[in-house]
């Protein structure tokens, strides 16, 4: 695991491992977890609109909860697919029949990344509980729901083959 302490920092490291992963094969994919309210949303959309060092916003796709963002220059569709729950890992194939081959990485945002069994790469995001706490505070009303959303706990129980953590 590489610990990095700014995005910039990350994205720098993730473009050198992603250049390396893409000679060997066709597209990527990139798990980004951690508790919930820790801004696993916010780095995705970030990266889906920006774009990061050699890797254009249109050959990046981000499905977070269950719905896949893409940046097709003019247009930006929006396709969900929500599995069953007592499905077994189907590895985001639903999605792949509506990914251009220019797509190059895709981003898989989930706290738990259970929908598949192997990512390319792993980033984690490490917050601090109190501004995770605030964080929680500005999305969601229920104060039940976000002492419950406080309790959950990272869980990586995939194999991977790099490991980035963005300390906050």
């Amino acid at each position: 695991m590489k610990i990095v302490y700014d995005k910039a920092e990350l994205l720098s490291d993730l473009n050198q491992i992603c250049l390396q992963t893409l000679k060997e094969k066709p597209r990527m994919i990139i798990s980004i977890a951690g508790p919930c309210g820790s801004g696993k949303s916010t780095l995705g959309k970030f990266i889906r609109k920006k774009g990061f060092d050699n890797f254009k916003p249109y050959q990046i796709a981000v499905i977070d909860d269950n719905v896949m963002s893409l940046n097709l220059f003019i247009v930006r569709p929006k396709i969900r697919n929500t599995p069953p729950y007592n499905s077994t890992k189907d590895n985001l194939k639903p999605f792949f029949k509506f990914l251009p081959p220019y797509i190059k990485i895709i981003f898989y945002i989930c706290a738990s990344p259970t929908r598949i069994d192997f990512a390319d790469v792993v980033i984690t995001i490490d917050i601090d509980e109190n501004k995770r706490y605030k964080q929680l505070k500005q999305r969601e009303k229920d104060l039940k729901l976000i002492n419950s959303l406080m309790q959950s706990k990272l869980n990586i129980n995939i194999p991977f083959a790099h490991w980035l953590c963005l300390k906050e």
